[in-house]
């Protein structure tokens, strides 16, 4: 049984190495559709093609990133579609599997009475000793997501364009399809390293940016919504400690 891991990019020069160094470890492929990168980004992936098992491919997305000008489900969909594993894992670039998946792969990828998996989805907020928590209004930071699926069951991307999500053959819910919960956490650190904060990525507001510079206010009051955070006490992935080490300030 072997496992595509799916993932589009765009200008991710950051987070390229660590992706794939932390996939590297447990994906028998990974599939990646870079989205027109003006950065290093398409140069490292290549780099890296030369060590691991990635497939590359170029469909550049058109008009401003996070709304409709965008076409997420065909990048999506299109990726699910050339994938060759058994399993599928969509990944995204900003997120790594806790490192101990590796040892649980092998035994969650043979059960033949589960069709799909959520994990536990653990949000960065600033800085990687910060994570964002769900608050009265605001509870989309401390729940489980979807990550991984049976291939040729029929899942698809629902036809959205941006933030998409799935379903089941013939428009499914994927919640009546048979699941388990894997207790490996998914580390999601857009907001905590690299960037943080990409263009037209404060569309909620929960930032405040200063004349669009400088360093973001992570403690921004929201007028609809408490932001509620609380302390990370757990263990990054070996990837994000030795990046931690070698950008100290």
């Amino acid at each position: 049984m072997k496992l595509s891991l799916i993932v589009p990019v765009l200008n991710e020069e950051t987070f390229i190495p660590l992706y794939l160094e932390s996939a590297a470890a447990y994906a028998d492929e990974i599939v990646i559709v870079d989205g027109g990168s003006t950065d290093r980004t398409v140069q490292i992936i290549e780099a890296y093609q030369r060590h691991f098992p990635i497939r590359l491919y170029r469909m550049n997305q058109q008009g401003l990133p996070y709304t409709d000008d965008w076409n997420e489900s065909r990048v999506r969909n299109f990726l699910i579609d050339q994938a060759v594993g058994d399993w599928i894992m969509n990944l995204d670039i900003d997120e790594l599997m806790d490192d101990r998946f590796r040892d649980v792969l092998p035994d969650i990828i043979n059960r033949t009475e589960v069709d799909i998996f959520q994990f536990p989805f653990v949000n960065f907020w600033g800085s990687p000793w910060t994570l964002r928590v769900n608050s009265p209004g605001d509870e989309r930071w401390s729940n489980d997501i979807t990550r991984m699926w049976r291939a040729n069951i029929g899942i698809k991307y629902r036809d959205e364009k941006h933030h998409c999500t799935l379903e089941g053959s013939g428009g499914q819910s994927i919640w009546s399809i048979p699941r388990d919960r894997v207790d490996i956490n998914i580390y999601h650190y857009h907001y905590a390293i690299g960037r943080k904060i990409k263009y037209n990525d404060n569309r909620r507001g929960d930032v405040n940016v200063p004349n669009n510079q400088g360093e973001p206010d992570w403690g921004f009051t929201h007028a609809e919504y408490s932001i509620a955070t609380a302390p990370f006490t757990g263990s990054h992935p070996e990837v994000i400690q030795q990046y931690l080490n070698l950008n100290r300030p």
